[in-house]
This record gives structure tokens, sequence and C-alpha cells, in this order.
């Protein structure tokens, strides 16, 4: 026998049996025991300020937690991680190189050039101990804004840079926005504070956080570049209204979007998986809960006299085996057990295939003071499979477009079309990723401010020469731009 679950939720709930799926509800109409409060998003901008031992966090959000929010519902969508994806690769180019920029007359350019000096000290951040090297820093810092357009990075200085030893600046490491809030230890008025309020960046897991697993570190301060030997810097594209953390703007413009487009898969396999069992709704009419309740209580008040007798108690019985022990005291709880216990008796009279044949399924009916028939209502609920499937699909086909929309990528570069079909325009795909790498200007400059900054402090000489470091991301030409012999399709290896 299969185990049969019953679920409530207020006066409505479905009963599972093997594959026979059914809804209930008790009485004709049924009302909410709760309603969701709708969040205003006229609030969201607002930020509190947590407490917790002698620090005043900044919250990153309403709840804390935005940029685990991001994470995790970008990455559980099917379309944004690699559309986020193609963006990192077409900001990350070749990867980052040494420029020069130069100005002639109205052009302005990059010449891209080498320095033995900085590229030793580049390569050297992970012999001096950090995590990852500076290729892999910038990747990180790329991923960061793309995600939350905000970079936090923590500085580490040579022991000896105050006696002339070795280069101020040892490396750089990308710390993840989902583990690092502002902080002070001076009281904030929450609705009146600066950036500047926020000398303290605390680095933890939020999600579980506790006052004694923070490690605080002092924000960077360009006052005083070598005050301490580790601090934290924040780089980011600044957002409108926002006075501290960066916000990732995409997101929260079409948050609802990426919700429906993630659930749309887990809607269509529930559907796939219940629906078609769900077949029927049932309708258990107050007066017979009415009637059962007060046949518990009756029962209740009999067996208090058993008891007092010493003698046996009182059960109700559901066919052979099943037993409902009612004890002297009534309670909902019983009576919520013999109305599951009917829903079970219900179940087993649907379930199985060909095993009905001569089964009877009976209730008592009742008339209501109007002299109206009061009885369980069996309904069927119609399946549109087909409206409902191609309705989630629809729905999808949409969200596709306007997360394509909001990221700023033409389906000629994306490979995605409105219709999910791969563009084939060579024209279109050209310009459109010409007009793109265009305005990548703002994105590396946020990405790169920290090195750049730390080539200042470590080669002031070269920084005033105007050594930086960038992305070299090689011009795409036509095919009709590049003799035939230098064409792609003429250099395949065999």
């Amino acid at each position: 026998m299969s185990k049969v679950t019953i679920k409530h939720f207020g006066d409505v709930g479905y009963v599972k049996d093997g594959t026979q799926t059914f809804t209930f509800q008790l009485g004709d109409r049924t009302k909410p025991e709760f309603s969701k409060p709708v969040s205003s998003p006229e609030y969201e901008s607002f930020l509190p300020v947590l407490r917790s031992g002698t620090y005043r966090i900044l919250s990153y959000g309403q709840n804390n937690l935005e940029p685990n929010e991001v994470k995790e519902m970008i990455s559980r969508n099917r379309l944004l991680p690699e559309l986020i994806e193609k963006q990192i690769r077409m900001l990350y180019g070749q990867g980052p190189v040494l420029f020069i920029v130069k100005t002639l007359g109205r052009e302005v350019s990059r010449e891209f050039c080498s320095d033995p000096e900085i590229m030793e000290w580049l390569e050297s951040w992970k012999e001096s101990g950090l995590q990852d090297n500076y290729k892999t820093y910038l990747n990180k810092c790329i991923r960061s804004f793309y995600f939350d357009e905000g970079i936090f990075t923590r500085w580490r200085f040579n022991k000896s840079r105050r006696i002339g030893g070795s280069l101020p600046v040892a490396g750089l490491e990308h710390l993840s926005s989902t583990r690092c809030r502002f902080a002070s230890k001076f009281e904030i008025d929450p609705y009146n504070y600066e950036d500047r309020d926020f000398k303290l960046v605390l680095f933890g897991d939020w999600q579980f956080a506790a006052p004694i697993n923070f490690k605080v570190y002092p924000r960077f301060d360009f006052t005083t570049p070598f005050a301490y030997a580790s601090c934290i810097n924040y780089a980011k594209n600044p957002s409108q209204g926002e006075e501290v953390y960066a916000f990732n703007k995409f997101y929260r413009g079409i948050k609802e979007w990426i919700k429906g487009s993630n659930l749309t898969p887990r809607y269509i396999n529930d559907y796939l998986e219940n629906a078609f069992s769900a077949r029927l709704h049932v309708i258990i009419p107050y007066s017979w809960v009415e009637s059962k309740r007060q046949m518990l209580q009756d029962l209740c008040e009999k067996n208090a006299e058993l008891e007092e007798a010493g003698k046996k108690l009182l059960t109700v019985k559901f066919g052979e085996e099943e037993v409902l022990e009612i004890g002297t005291d009534f309670n909902e709880n019983i009576l919520n057990k013999y109305i599951n216990m009917e829903l079970a008796r219900f179940s087993r009279f649907l379930s199985g295939a060909g095993k009905n044949q001569g089964k009877i399924y009976s209730s008592y009916s009742y008339m209501t003071a109007d002299g109206k028939q009061d009885r369980w209502t069996i309904e069927e609920v119609p399946q549109k499979y087909k409206e409902y499937i191609e309705g989630l699909t629809s729905y999808d086909k949409r969200a596709d477009e306007v997360m394509l929309s909001a990221k700023g990528i033409d389906s000629s570069i994306s490979n995605i079309s409105k219709d999910g079909v791969i563009s084939k325009s060579g024209a279109d795909a050209y310009y459109n990723y010409m007009i793109y790498l265009s305005n990548l200007a703002i994105p590396e400059e946020v990405v790169t401010s920290d090195i750049n900054y730390a080539i200042k402090l470590n080669f002031p000489e070269k920084y005033r020469q105007g050594f930086r470091v960038g992305f070299y991301r090689p011009v795409v030409h036509r095919q009709q731009e590049v003799s035939p012999a230098d064409r792609p399709t003429n250099n395949q290896q065999p």
C-alpha cells in the first residue's frame, strides 16, 4: 500500500497517493489565512544600518544579502551566465597589457608597450604570497563588475616600504562582494550618511554572520596610502541616488523577469509530474465537518464516562485496519485526523487502475437551513495541457528578449535572436560588435583603477609618463578588408 500524503493550507489542501492526486477545500468559499506584503520599490534604496557589537554596518540591500541574491538568481538562469561570460570575454579581450595614451591632433590612441620593471612586479604577485596572479585578479574584477558594478580589492604592502627597501605595494587581491560590508565604530544616522562615514570593511559570511567571525580591515585612504599593512579599497560604477554601494542596475530593473524565467522549468516539470493525475477537486461542506465535530465531541464525553467506570474506550474505525483513537478530551487535532483519514479512504477508492470495480464510496448529505442539500461535491478539473505549456514558453521567450535588451547586447553578437535562432548576418555582427567595444571605457576604467593606482605608488615616474594597464582587444576586420591569403579560412591547420 502506497503512502498517502495530505497537506493542509488553511481550508484547502491536496492528497497524493502514488500517481493519484486530488485537491480539496472545506466549504464553498475559502479565504487565505494571511497575505504576503508586497515590497515597495520606493523603499528599495533605503539601506538600514545594522548593529553588531561595537560596529555599525551598512546593509547591502534591504536584507543585507543583495550580492548573494544576485549571484544565485543569475547563476540559476539558463541564459544570463553565458551572456555575462560573453561580456567578460569581450572586455578581457586577449588579456591585460601595458599601454601609453598618445594624442595626435583630434585622435587619441593607445600605444601598447612593455616595461621590464612593471612587468616583473606584476609577475611576482604569487611569489609574494598573494592568492592570485595579476591576470586572475583582473579576471575576477571584471566578473564582479558585471554582477555588482563594484569591486572590493585588498591591498598588500611590503613591510620594508618605510625604509626604502622593496616596492611599497606587494600586490592586490580581489574580494567577493558577497563577503564585504562597510562599517563604522561610530554612530551612523541611517537617514543622513556619506561614503566617508564608513572607515572599515568587515569581511565574513553574511548568510551565517556572527560578530566573532568577522575580519576587520581599514578602508584604503588615498591621503595616507601607506598607513596600514593591509586595507581594502572599493571601486565602483556610480549609481544614481546611491551613496556608498554600487548596485546592479540591470538586475534591479528586470529582477522579476529573471525570477519568472528561472521558475518556468520548475513549473513545467511540476505540471508534468503532478497535473496529469490531479484531475479531481473535492469540496467538503462545512455541515459535514460540523457534524463530525459534534460526533467526536459526543464520543469524547462518552469515553470520559467509560473511563470513570473502568471500561474500554470507544474508537472510530475506517475499514478493517485503520482505527482513530479519540480519548476523552476533544480538540481540533482529533477532527483534523478524522478528516485526513476520510480523505485517505477516498484516495484509496480512486487509486489503482482497474481495481475500482464493485467499489462504493458513500458520504452523508445534509439539509441546510434554506432546505438545500449539502453534500460532498467532486468536480473534474479541466486539463488544458497545450495552453498551459504554450503560455509558459511564450513568457520564457519574452523574458529572454527583456534580458538581452537590458544587457545591451544585440542578438547578432549574443548569438540569441528573438525566436531563439542564431543571427547569421555578418554585417550586423560586425557593426554591433564594434559599437559594443566602443562603449567599454567605463567598465575598463573601474576594473583597472586599483592596479593603475598601485603603479602610481610603485613607479611614480613611469605613471607620469603615462604607463597604464588595460586590455588588448584586437580590431576585427571584415573579410573584404583582408587579403585572401590572410583570411581565417586559409589559415586553418590540417
